[in-house]
């Protein structure tokens, strides 16, 4: 931009912004930018495993024993709730940690491999 970076500016719904300005003053920060600053750095670890899972099923087919893989489920197309209500989804990172749970339970052996029979 021709002011520079300072010009950017973003529109947030009310929730959001509600859920935003609490974190704000709940972690006691004076400026926005402190608590995006915040937000990031305490979430790129997920943002890393999203980015690599991301990275893994653009070429190739990943193997899940469930129904949703977690291709599908990067992408955002998780499915509704049971009770059929369509507007009431999952979190995409809850789906996300569910399945990273399935996957590392699915990895482990079912007995002790050096036990005697």
């Amino acid at each position: 931009t021709a002011q520079g970076p300072r010009d950017r500016r973003v529109r947030l719904s009310i929730q959001i912004a509600r859920k935003f300005f609490d974190l704000q003053e709940m972690l006691g920060f004076d400026k926005p930018s402190k608590t995006l600053d915040w937000l990031l750095t305490n979430s790129k670890a997920a943002i890393k495993d999203l980015v690599e899972m991301k990275l893994s099923c653009t070429g190739t087919v990943a193997k899940s024993l469930s129904s949703t893989s977690e291709c599908e489920v990067l992408s955002g197309s998780n499915e509704a709730t049971d009770n059929g209500d369509e507007h009431r989804k999952l979190p995409l990172m809850s789906v996300y940690k569910e399945k990273i749970g399935l996957l590392r339970r699915q990895r482990k052996a079912p007995f002790h491999l050096l036990s005697r029979e």
